[in-house]
């Protein structure tokens, strides 16, 4: 297989953003990259390496303060939690209480387990 382009990497490069931004994980567009373009690991690892840049680098050319973004998604959680005691959906609320404990700390636990639950 010949050498890639700028324009095809390019390309390639875009796509994987597309599935980063859709909430892919890493390993996911791994495979997608091998199964579509037919790359090794390595080589799909390289151009999601520099997908990650490129999103990294759209977000800081917003100029979104950090600050700003936490308080923005703490917002949202608790907002999150408080539609799902009104709507009686309880998994949306605790999933809610979860993400925020896991993002502030908040627990009596928090400091001794990771961010997924507890690992033994």
């Amino acid at each position: 297989m010949g050498k890639a382009t700028n324009e095809t990497i390019k390309t390639r490069v875009a796509a994987l953003k597309g599935l980063i931004l859709s909430g892919s994980s890493n390993s996911t567009c791994v495979e997608h990259a091998a199964q579509q373009w037919g790359l090794s690991r390595r080589q799909s690892y390289r151009l999601l390496k520099r997908a990650w840049s490129e999103v990294r680098e759209d977000l800081n050319a917003t100029g979104v303060d950090r600050q700003e973004m936490l308080c923005w998604t703490i917002h949202q959680l608790m907002a999150a939690a408080g539609e799902g005691v009104k709507n009686k959906q309880p998994s949306v609320t605790v999933g809610a209480c979860r993400e925020l404990d896991a993002l502030l700390g908040l627990g009596v636990n928090s400091s001794q387990r990771g961010r997924f639950g507890w690992r033994r």
